[in-house]
């Protein structure tokens, strides 16, 4: 990369307008609607079709190996879809179909006709359905972000607004639930409660992903995609296969290390996120959902401000260093959050719930610093998305991002799917067996213990992989640089302009 530098022509960016860097990230919305659909999975097929808790985690996993197959498949429908209405648009909305499809069957067709055999076979073939939606969908949004722009400055813009939708979408609908929905069914996750709430999604998540369609409408063309056949160094484009997956997966170091910053963190989020392990710390523990939205609605206004101006930093530093010093700042807060609640005991965490307490105010602050710091580790996890497909262009001459895209996704669902098991299988050793968590059981040890470890410990360990992939992460700001040059050097002597 260092060679010839002085005859390559200055980067040309393909650059996005703002408003695009502002619609197109919706897809997110859309994507977070249709989680918290599905991260009360384990309720429903407790209540609805009577499965044991324990029993949904496991099937939700054992399903999602089917994710191997389905990612390969519809990444290779990706690459060989027509471009005529574009790619992205169309994954976008097909996905939302299925999806919802999906979600509206097993919330409001299936519950309570299947018990059982019958039951656990329904249940799984819906959840099949929703994986085949949420793999379409994922496609047309993973890919977005090599499409729209790759202005190294606009990279991370998009990935705030991107932030902006995953942290924004599910204060504003977990509000919505909260307040209005959830003091109706007596702050039960009971059935009715939950096809109420996801019909609300499905609505709701139509709405972000008609803007994203909008917002990507100008970069997805068959024009667009036609100008990426002459990407690389003139080889034939490869088929999304799972040996090519695999053949970027095992050579390419850089994507290697994203996969394990982002699965890594996916795995202590989501599991710290999931349905049964927020009623234990909010519901149990706390005693009062009320309050600690509260405390996620102050920490997502204050935390978008720090995502935007990281945002900016990020365009300035690169996502490599970006990664390593919010990690540490998220190692920092979740240490702090945990010691609070070890302070306090698994009897004094109900003062948190005290609106008017010191307690609660410190867990604001807490709250405030531990949202901060993971929205700016998904800034710089998208701009990151960005630049490997960059680095895998400059490696093998090929522009793949759908191969990387459906690598990611592959782990990205298999992590996600190990978080519904570890879940329901933990839960299942603190007096769940065959219940699911609500507000008002009582407060034992082994539920503190248990919570605290899945909240703040789990994430801890998260953010430590973050610093240890980062070490040998090749694309910084200087390398990504020479990377993009030499790759639109190569792109412009195909087209024999050089």
């Amino acid at each position: 990369m260092s060679n010839g530098n002085a005859s390559k022509p200055a980067v040309q960016y393909h650059r996005a307008k703002l408003w695009e860097l502002i619609a197109a990230p919706a897809c997110s919305g859309n994507n977070i609607c249709m989680y918290l659909c599905m991260v009360y999975a384990s309720y429903v097929g407790s209540a609805g079709y009577g499965i044991a808790t324990a029993l949904v985690g496991v099937i939700i996993t054992a399903t999602r190996i089917l994710d191997a197959v389905t990612d390969a498949a519809i990444a290779y429908v990706f690459e060989k879809f027509p471009t005529k209405y574009g790619k992205c648009r169309p994954f976008l909305l097909i996905g939302w179909g299925v999806e919802s499809l999906a979600v509206f069957l097993m919330y409001t067709v299936g519950v309570n006709h299947f018990d059982g055999i019958a039951g656990v076979v329904m249940f799984v073939l819906i959840y099949i359905v929703y994986i085949i939606g949420y793999t379409i969908n994922n496609m047309g949004g993973y890919v977005m972000v090599s499409v729209l722009t790759n202005d190294p400055k606009q990279r991370p813009m998009m990935s705030f607004f991107n932030t902006l939708y995953s942290y924004g979408v599910p204060v504003i609908a977990n509000n919505i639930v909260i307040f209005t929905m959830l003091p109706r069914y007596d702050n039960q996750y009971n059935v009715p409660m939950l096809k109420e709430m996801t019909t609300f999604y499905i609505f709701l998540a139509l709405l972000f992903c008609v803007i994203s369609v909008i917002g990507i409408w100008r970069s997805d063309t068959a024009e667009v995609w036609e100008s990426t056949k002459s990407a690389g160094v003139g080889k034939k484009q490869e088929k999304a296969s799972l040996k090519e997956m695999w053949e970027v997966l095992s050579k390419n170091k850089d994507v290697q290390r994203y996969i394990v910053t982002c699965a890594t963190d996916k795995f202590a989020q989501t599991t710290a996120t999931q349905a049964v392990i927020l009623t234990l710390l909010s519901g149990v523990l706390i005693g009062s959902y009320q309050a600690t939205q509260v405390a996620n609605n102050y920490a997502s206004a204050v935390g978008l401000v720090f995502a935007f101006v990281g945002g900016m930093i990020i365009g300035k530093i690169g996502s490599k260093k970006g990664t390593v010093w919010f990690s540490w700042v998220s190692i920092g807060v979740s240490v702090l959050q945990l010691v609070v609640c070890l302070i306090l005991g698994p009897n004094g965490m109900k003062q948190i719930g005290d609106t008017g307490s010191w307690c609660f105010l410190l867990w604001v602050f807490c709250t405030v610093g531990m949202t901060a710091s993971r929205m700016l580790l998904s800034v710089t996890a998208m701009t990151m998305r960005g630049d490997v497909v960059d680095g895998e262009e400059y490696r093998s001459g090929n522009f793949m991002p759908s191969v990387v895209s459906g690598v990611y996704s592959l782990f990205d669902k298999g992590m996600s799917s190990i978080c519904a098991t570890v879940a329901a299988v933990a839960i299942s050793f603190v007096g769940y067996a065959n219940t699911v968590p609500q507000m008002g059981d009582e407060v034992t040890v082994p539920i503190f213990v248990l919570t605290l470890v899945l909240s703040f410990g789990l994430p801890i360990l998260g953010f430590v992989c973050n610093l240890l992939a980062m070490k040998n992460y090749t694309l910084d700001v200087e390398t990504l640089s020479k990377v993009q040059a030499h790759n639109q050097a190569k792109r412009l002597e195909n087209q024999g302009k050089v």
